[in-house]
């Protein structure tokens, strides 16, 4: 009876073993897929850290291309109103840029009095709308 106690104690004993064997086998398992999904995650920081830097390096060269392309153009701008003498500008032409500047003005007054003239119109429909649905209220 001893031995047969023994042999139960024995058998359960190799069945927690095997079981505990079993559950290590799953955490190495957990273990390694955690250690890859790690290297993993880290790849792609390492990879997106990557990205933002060269990222960085394009806009700071952007500005200062922009910088230099500002610096050429009032350069530009700077030579060419040199070469601009005032004093050979002949009286038909201010004339022709004041009447330029008249034309504009009163195309511009014209345009106002145009969309007062909508706005007006506008006003109207609406005042015979209203008046239309005031005679039908009082016609029933």
């Amino acid at each position: 009876m001893a031995t047969n106690y023994l042999q139960q104690i024995a058998a359960q004993i190799n069945q927690i073993t095997e079981s505990l064997d079993g559950t290590i086998t799953q955490i190495e398992a957990i273990n390694r897929r955690i250690e890859d999904n790690s290297k993993s995650l880290t790849e792609s920081i390492t990879a997106v850290n990557e990205n933002m830097r060269l990222i960085i390096e394009v806009i700071k060269k952007g500005r200062s291309n922009t910088k230099e392309t500002l610096v050429e153009i009032k350069k530009h701008m700077e030579d060419e109103l040199k070469k601009i003498d005032l004093e050979k500008i002949t009286k038909d032409e201010i004339l022709a840029v004041q009447k330029l500047k008249d034309i504009n003005n009163d195309v511009s007054e014209n345009l106002y009095m145009a969309q007062l003239l909508n706005v007006i119109q506008g006003l109207r429909e609406i005042t015979g709308r209203a008046m239309a649905i005031k005679l039908k209220k009082e016609n029933k």
